[in-house]
């Protein structure tokens, strides 16, 4: 799905077609990244979440923790679902078979 992102602290950022927006908060380059992030499921009335990553290297690899806090009730369900979904499980898939593919190159 068609996302727009920029590495500038205060700008507008969208994934999935505009489904889900927000302003990029503050960005510590392969650090942390913090957001403001909503859906079209949050009434106008509901406020911003707020998305923290940090990325934190470890023996062997790399780890990534996830705080997002202020999610919409209405929406809470999904956004927990949709994490996994679209985020969590591609990535361990991705970094998976990339680390299978560097090994056997390597051999």
């Amino acid at each position: 799905m068609p996302a727009k992102i920029n590495d500038k602290v205060g700008a507008k950022w969208s994934a999935f077609g505009g489904s889900i927006s927000g302003r990029n908060l503050m960005l510590v380059p392969g650090k942390m990244i913090v957001q403001t992030w909503r859906s079209t499921y949050f009434k106008k009335t509901d406020p911003d979440s707020i998305l923290v990553m940090t990325f934190t290297k470890i023996a062997g690899g790399a780890r990534i923790d996830l705080a997002h806090v202020n999610v919409a009730a209405q929406d809470h369900k999904g956004v927990t679902n949709g994490w996994k979904q679209y985020y969590w499980d591609p990535w361990r898939a991705y970094l998976k078979k990339r680390s299978s593919g560097c090994r056997n190159q390597a051999s």
